[in-house]
């Protein structure tokens, strides 16, 4: 038998049995439909988590702290200049950057901004990914200059005012001063305050909107943070805290090329004696809560497809039941057991794949409307404020029609060899 004439009779036998065809093709669209958008709705629930925690800050940044360690005798590895070269000589590490930050408050007129004040590296501001929306990145040769996060405008207010109003303030423009006081506009009268200096400072640059780190506060450049610090700690007659000297650093940045190499990375600095972490620790809790989630989600779906599947078997047992007596003539005809089993099989297969093209289909129209009310499905699952909940990947949509097409085969394997091992003289005589 040619394969075109399996094509021809195994359509036509479909056709001859129109209901039981679309019912148990049905079977097979809201399974495979209901596998789609449960994993959809896993995949959604994933790339939520993954862009609501690079709102907090940059996914390939390693932030390096001093290490602690409990056991006596053993030395605590230094923060410092040394420590900032020996990150850099790390391979796939772009950037390396100490982050020196103090809280202080910038002075526009009658307008005050409470703010943190964070020293950086002005050289490794572009390959950290700070993007500018006016003016420029600070550069080496800069002295009090700074850099606005971009929502800083937002956080001045007027002290004196007994109503709020949003202030008039040119961050690019307007002379402002500004002083490592904590306190600056919240002390009371008469209380006696350290004599902290004030700095006129110049407005370089804004910085674009981006995650939650860099929209507020300012940057500038670490040497000036460090000789502001050292006059603060004058002012105040204290010992530099959280330091054990002046050339250790609290925190160092450190920019990896690619997120993949982030764990790396982070684990072998943890080698070296240095507490690290970096948002990819958050991320990889949240994957596994959605791996969780997809596998329950996708157990269900499965459970669908498998009574499709049960469906497609019963629908070919039972055609062998009412074509015993036309397997018995194709046989005496000369027709081989190879050509019966893959006339069954096909016909299985085609319930399969025809019922997962339309499973496809019908699951992108289900998505489609699961986004449209996403705020109410985001709810459900715990994903407050997510704009789209599903998402269907081009490789499920494939593999969703390749996994029908091969249930269909499966289901219909057993009932094939059923049907060749009727005998043609007692399917002959079958009425």
């Amino acid at each position: 038998m040619s394969s075109i004439d399996l094509f021809r009779m195994g359509i036509k036998n479909l056709w001859r049995r129109k209901l039981r065809t679309f019912l148990t093709v049905l079977g097979v669209i809201i399974g495979v439909s209901a596998i789609i958008v449960m994993l959809s709705l896993g995949f959604g629930l994933s790339n939520f988590f993954e862009e609501q925690i690079a709102q907090w800050g940059d996914l390939t940044t390693i932030n390096v702290y001093r290490g602690w360690s409990d056991i006596p005798g053993k030395e605590q590895v230094a923060l410092d200049d040394k420590a900032v070269e020996s990150f850099k000589s790390i391979p796939n590490v772009v950037a390396v950057s100490p982050i020196l930050e103090v809280y202080g408050a910038v002075i526009n007129g009658r307008y005050i901004a409470h703010t943190p004040i964070r020293g950086i590296d002005p050289d490794s501001m572009e390959a950290f990914g700070f993007e500018i929306a006016e003016g420029r990145l600070l550069n080496s040769s800069d002295t009090l200059s700074v850099v606005f996060g971009s929502s800083m405008q937002y956080n001045f207010y007027d002290p004196k005012a007994r109503v709020w109003r949003e202030p008039d303030i040119d961050l690019m423009k307007d002379r402002m001063t500004l002083t490592l006081d904590p306190n600056y506009g919240w002390s009371m009268p008469g209380e006696k305050k350290p004599n902290y200096k004030e700095y006129k400072i110049k407005t370089v640059g804004v910085l674009a909107e981006g995650d939650w780190e860099t929209s507020y506060g300012i940057y500038m450049p670490l040497a000036e943070v460090q000789k502001m610090i050292k006059e603060k700690e004058k002012a105040e007659n204290q010992r530099p805290q959280g330091r054990s000297n002046d050339s250790e650093y609290e925190r160092v940045n450190v920019k990896v090329n690619d997120i993949k190499n982030v764990q790396d990375i982070q684990q072998h600095i943890k080698d070296m004696g240095y507490e690290a972490y970096s948002l990819n620790d958050q991320l990889e809790y949240t994957k596994k809560q959605a791996a969780a989630i997809q596998a329950v989600l996708g157990g269900i779906g499965g459970v669908s497809l498998l009574v499709a599947a049960i469906g497609i078997t019963n629908t070919m047992v039972m055609s062998i039941y009412e074509r015993t007596k036309e397997i018995g003539i194709m046989k005496v005809i000369g027709a081989s057991l190879k050509d019966i089993k893959r006339l069954f099989l096909f016909e299985s297969a085609l319930i399969g794949l025809f019922g997962g093209i339309l499973g496809v289909g019908f699951s992108y129209s289900l998505s489609f409307a699961i986004n449209k009310f996403s705020g109410q499905f985001g709810e459900a699952l715990g994903a407050y404020g997510a704009t789209k909940i599903s998402i269907i990947p081009i490789w499920l949509v494939f593999l969703a029609m390749a996994f029908s097409a091969l249930i269909g085969i499966m289901s219909g394997y057993f009932p094939a060899r059923r049907a060749m091992n009727l005998s043609a003289l007692e399917a002959i005589r079958t009425e």
